[in-house]
């Protein structure tokens, strides 16, 4: 059943962030395509492409080839998960990353000073981090700030992703998304142009963001994150959201295909 849309609005009816079986995902892209085509929602495959992990990822040039034939044989979006941890995208050529619709970047990890990775994913601080976690939430915002001027991507996706164990200490997002955090972030999304996902797996951004982006002239996305049947082509939270701060259509980032 399609979702709910007033009109012929996208909002809740384009899910730019969807994965399947070529990555981690447990839907394999022909069902993916019938999914979507039954909830009457636009599909965009972005698996990650990336050398984090070599067997469940789209880890080398052949492999990235043979993901793009399978995508553009389908009426979906063809896009890609790229990691700001992995600068896969330096190395694939020019005509390879040109068949991509839109690209997707991601932080699922972000470098730390004087070396190592920090993961938005920590359930726990490593020593040298427990007693400095707001110089550690500066370090990753400044880090999204970094992704998104560098990367060559469309859209930032889940970005204010905030490690669990900073949550354990305080459990109010103003706590960590300051509006001095918020303003910088915002100013690097409008400076780049690149999209802010509001991500439907996740639950986020908050609302004083989306605003912020909002008033900045930020454009957005909404994305699922789906890996499974129950998760794909459902934006319910993320189109409500939307529509709660005053987003609509106008503010939508909508992909162009590039296919022939």
């Amino acid at each position: 059943m399609a979702q709910a849309a007033p009109g012929d609005s996208l909002l809740g009816r384009q899910d730019l962030h969807v994965h399947t079986t070529m990555s981690d995902g447990y839907v394999p892209l022909e069902e993916l395509v019938r999914i979507g085509a039954e909830r009457g929602v636009q599909i965009g495959v972005a698996d990650h492409v990336s050398r984090r992990n070599l067997k469940r990822f789209v880890s080398s040039e052949e492999r990235v080839r043979r993901y793009l034939d399978a995508l553009e044989a389908h009426d979906v979006f063809v896009s890609g998960e790229f990691c700001w941890c992995d600068d896969y995208y330096r190395d694939l050529p020019d005509e390879v990353m040109a068949r991509f619709d839109y690209l997707v970047g991601s932080n699922h990890g972000f470098n730390l000073p004087g070396g190592g990775m920090g993961s938005p994913w920590w359930e726990q601080l490593p020593p040298e981090w427990s007693g400095r976690p707001q110089e550690l939430m500066e370090v990753m915002v400044d880090e999204l700030c970094r992704m998104v001027r560098v990367m060559p991507i469309q859209i930032a996706a889940h970005s204010t992703l905030t490690p669990p164990a900073l949550y354990a200490l305080e459990d109010d997002v103003d706590a960590w998304w300051t509006e001095a955090r918020e303003d910088r972030f915002v100013e690097a999304l409008a400076e780049s142009g690149v999209a802010l996902e509001i991500s439907n797996r996740y639950r986020l951004p908050h609302d004083r963001l989306l605003s912020s982006a909002l008033q900045a002239g930020v454009r957005f996305s909404l994305g699922s994150d789906g890996h499974g049947v129950d998760q794909v082509a459902r934006l319910e939270w993320a189109a409500e959201t939307a529509r709660r701060v005053g987003i609509t259509d106008a503010q939508l980032f909508v992909p162009e295909r590039r296919r022939k």
